[in-house]
């Protein structure tokens, strides 16, 4: 799950005296990071560590809210079920109502922190949120509101309202509405149907030029396939590669697709592992099954099924049935 892979904070919420940590180096939000200047992280990729950081920073600086709500971030990339981040957004509510609130939501939408998965309450959160739009702080909040609105969760079923509010936070400056937008456009059928392949393309080239990179992947599908947008392989392939080693796993399963096939590459079967494994890390079922399937084969590479049934049974957990029987057949 993506826990509010970049959230547009106002600087101005901040002490004055706030410096850069470790904490928002290893926890911190990238497009938005609490110090200005300060370099954060689409994925937390050394939870343990970030957590050792936050707390530290916490300790340092007991009343900035924004350290809280990181170290929270930190904790359930460590462990998703970890309850010790509620009070930490509990606390952070206080001074930064909207965003605290925001994540919030999307504990209840999941089912995390060892929390029950309860729409109504997770809606309940997106619109505290959402009521200090446009305060940047309540985009995030904003955007899960809107998706439940279009799918009728936790409330009442409202289409043409979620789609806008999701385009009014897309043209605010929020990446991941665009992306979300592009997604339900799809899904739904949303607006000229001569030219939603146009559309979705454009929303998540915009998306990503906000710095979403779940949309770098997505475009850069798009320019692989000539789907509403000129084909260019080797502009997808640069996309892949930006959005991999950001941290989004989608785009390193894509990139991995790159060099297993050759397309506009040497094939590569070495690096196309390197990349499936990194996407299956990432909990991208697709790379699991994929990297399962090469690897209890054999397929260019030496068999390795003990390995094989490690990636094909997370791809089980994660929800694909094929890795399941897969697995089974391995056992």
């Amino acid at each position: 799950m993506r826990l509010i892979g970049a959230v547009i904070a106002l600087l101005t919420a901040l002490p004055a005296q706030a410096q850069q940590t470790d904490c928002d180096r290893l926890a911190g939000y990238p497009l938005i990071p609490r110090v200005e200047g300060a370099v954060g992280v689409y994925a937390v990729r050394a939870p343990v560590e970030a957590v050792a950081a936050c707390e530290a920073a916490r300790a340092a600086a007991p009343n900035d809210a924004f350290l809280a709500i990181l170290e929270a971030r930190a904790r359930l990339a460590l462990d998703p079920q970890d309850s010790g981040a509620l009070p930490l957004l509990t606390e952070a509510t206080q001074t930064l109502p909207a965003l605290a609130s925001g994540v919030l939501g999307q504990l209840y939408e999941v089912g995390l922190a060892g929390l029950p998965q309860a729409d109504p309450t997770a809606r309940a959160h997106y619109q505290t949120a959402c009521t200090d739009w446009p305060d940047r702080h309540a985009a995030a909040g904003c955007a899960g509101l809107a998706l439940m609105m279009i799918q009728g969760r936790g409330g009442a079923e409202d289409l043409p309202g979620g789609a806008a509010l999701l385009g009014d936070l897309c043209t605010g400056g929020w990446a991941e509405a665009c992306t979300e937008l592009a997604f339900q456009t799809d899904l739904n059928g949303l607006g000229d149907l001569e030219t939603i392949s146009q559309r979705v393309a454009g929303l998540f080239e915009a998306g990503c030029e906000g710095g979403d990179l779940l949309a770098c992947s997505q475009f850069g599908f798009r320019l692989e396939l000539g789907d509403g947008v000129e084909m260019d392989v080797s502009r997808a392939a640069t996309l892949y590669s930006q959005s991999c080693e950001g941290g989004e796993s989608q785009g390193c399963s894509y990139l991995g697709e790159i060099y297993r096939s050759g397309l506009g590459v040497q094939p590569d079967i070495t690096e196309a592992v390197r990349l499936f494994a990194l996407g299956c890390d990432g909990n991208d079922p697709y790379a699991c099954v994929t990297l399962g399937d090469i690897l209890a084969e054999g397929r260019g590479v030496p068999p390795d099924v003990p390995r094989a049934l490690a990636v094909l049974e997370r791809a089980c957990t994660l929800g694909d049935p094929d890795a399941c029987f897969l697995a089974d057949d391995l056992r």
